[in-house]
């Protein structure tokens, strides 16, 4: 099996942000942590996917004017990547400038939200697949509980 390259991980992320809010009616703050989410277990096998994944999903924030506090915190981290194909290298490059024009073009919100930054850098330390499921598996179980509690109050 090949690795996947900068551009499919690009397309991947494109894919299932504009699936999650086109098909499931998500926000887009909802579909940029779905994709995370999602893309966790290959950004955990690949540098390249998980630069293209970070750069994409902030491009997308950035794009609705906000980014949240997890991406934020990841960008002066992002491992430069080096060896990409003649295919790759101009597609990576103009998404590193896209990302940098945007902090001095344009005013945008940081979104935070400690509890679900702390979730990340858990979801990206493990490095078991089994245990990454069950974290993934686990926040959802939690977050299924509070729209179950938060459906019940504003039914009283």
């Amino acid at each position: 099996m090949s690795e996947i390259s900068y551009l499919e991980a690009k397309e991947l992320t494109l894919e299932d942000y504009e699936d999650f809010i086109e098909d499931e009616g998500f926000t887009p703050n909802q579909a940029i942590a779905t994709t995370f989410e999602d893309s966790v277990l290959m950004m955990k096998k690949s540098n390249k996917v998980y630069v293209s994944v970070m750069i994409n999903l902030s491009i997308l924030s950035l794009n609705r004017n906000f980014m949240p506090d997890y991406l934020v915190e990841k960008q002066d981290s992002l491992p430069k990547l080096r060896n990409l194909n003649e295919e790759e290298q101009p597609a990576y490059e103009l998404d590193i400038n896209t990302l940098n024009q945007f902090p001095s073009n344009q005013n945008f919100e940081i979104d935070k939200d400690e509890e679900y930054r702390v979730k990340v850098n858990m979801l990206l330390e493990y490095h078991s697949e089994r245990k990454i499921r069950f974290l993934i598996h686990y926040f959802a179980i939690q977050v299924g509980n509070i729209r179950k509690l938060e459906l019940e109050h504003t039914l009283v």
